[in-house]
């Protein structure tokens, strides 16, 4: 059987108050079209369908045209919730999903005989059973109390054995008979970022081990991280990363989605299949003139982030802007203590809260990881609350 891998679409995300709404219908459409390409038997979505837990109706409207577009292919489409994904808000509109066919919706963490392990048969009969862990939050492992009593190892490892007894449970249903897979949002301890992810969700008392996972899966499909990358287990196991470059974190980033191929006992055979519908992020730094000359050597549709190492003067940013274009997101001024700051009056609207808030930072010359990611436990643990986890 054949099997598609996405994960990481974060829908309603935007590039510093630019919408990329039109990138994700086009990356979306693209993976649509590999799947029928490639006959696909089942499309694995591993969470982090929207950016943000309260979703615009322009993202909600993607992201369900993407599924109903996925089924329409032939193939069974499974997903997970991700820790962006308001895990209420997906539930209530599971059942629409489900009732229009072939679309199957985990949000929360259930016993194998209540919807945690669904067992499917493909168009070509062959079975499958398949183990679904969305993302759970330490609220959802460790009471407050707990939290605030115990030291911050021992807090971590509760979460690590809880995460690892339920991936125990899950694949415990497992049969020899079957194609077995395993989908889950989670860090596994390792692997590397691929630099637009929330922060405060890839600390060390997130993480699990890559032993935690169960080697009599044929195919481990990971979501969470952006780079893709297998991970080193007893099975096949692979984060295979967000279609688009989210941030300039994942500059120069190739984007994929996971084909695999397998049987029942047969581990399963991994492909890239390269997706070509993002826009690029690209960086540059130089003084005005480099800037403005190395541009014009750029893809026009790129979004550009630009670090103007030069003496500043009143109106350099804009001047910036206006030789270089629209496509310029974020210009930076280096001054003479060599730390970037942000201009002022960059759009607002739409950007996510922590972006907003690094904005702030930035400009009030304030260079300091701890507040950062104080701000995103803060704001992580609200959004946790409000989406029931």
């Amino acid at each position: 059987m054949k099997i598609l891998h996405t994960s990481d679409w974060h829908v309603g995300k935007t590039i510093r108050g630019r919408s990329r709404a039109d990138e994700h219908r086009a990356v979306l459409a693209e993976i649509a079209a590999l799947a029928e390409e490639h006959a696909v038997d089942l499309v694995l979505v591993a969470g982090d369908l929207f950016e943000t837990a309260a979703p615009t109706p322009e993202a909600e409207a993607i992201v369900y045209r993407a599924l109903l577009d996925l089924t329409r292919t032939g193939a069974q489409v499974a997903v997970i919730s991700g820790n962006h994904d308001n895990a209420r808000r997906l539930e209530a509109v599971t059942p629409i999903l489900e009732a229009a066919g072939r679309i199957n919706v985990a949000t929360r963490v259930r016993r194998p005989d209540e919807g945690g392990v669904l067992r499917l048969t493909t168009d070509a009969g062959e079975p499958v059973v398949l183990a679904l862990l969305p993302f759970v939050s330490k609220r959802g492992i460790i009471r407050a109390e707990q939290l605030w009593d115990n030291e911050a190892f021992e807090s971590s490892q509760q979460y690590t054995d809880r995460i690892t007894r339920l991936i125990e449970a899950l694949a415990g249903e497992f049969d020899g008979n079957s194609v077995n897979l395993l989908m889950a949002h989670t860090f596994i301890h390792q692997s590397a970022l691929g630099g637009g992810e929330r922060a405060a969700h890839f600390v060390e008392e997130y993480a699990i081990t890559a032993q935690a996972l169960p080697i009599t899966a044929n195919y481990i499909a990971l979501g969470h991280v952006h780079r893709p990358q297998r991970v080193s287990a007893g099975s096949p196991a692979h984060y295979c990363g967000a279609p688009l470059q989210l941030d300039f974190g994942e500059t120069g980033q190739r984007k994929q989605v996971n084909l695999v191929e397998t049987a029942a006992g047969v581990p399963g055979t991994v492909s890239a299949l390269p997706l070509e519908s993002g826009t690029p992020l690209i960086r540059l730094r130089g003084t005005f003139e480099e800037l403005v000359a190395a541009a014009a050597e750029l893809d026009q549709n790129a979004w550009i982030q630009v670090e103007v190492d030069e003496p500043r003067r009143a109106g350099l940013a804009q001047d910036i802007r206006d030789r270089i274009g629209d496509r310029v997101v974020d210009v930076r001024l280096v001054g003479g203590d060599d730390r970037p700051r942000r201009r002022t009056g960059d759009r607002r609207l739409g950007r996510p809260p922590a972006e907003l808030f690094s904005t702030y930072l930035a400009e009030q010359d304030i260079v300091d990881p701890r507040l950062t990611n104080a701000f995103q436990r803060l704001l992580d643990d609200h959004l946790d609350q409000a989406a029931g986890r």
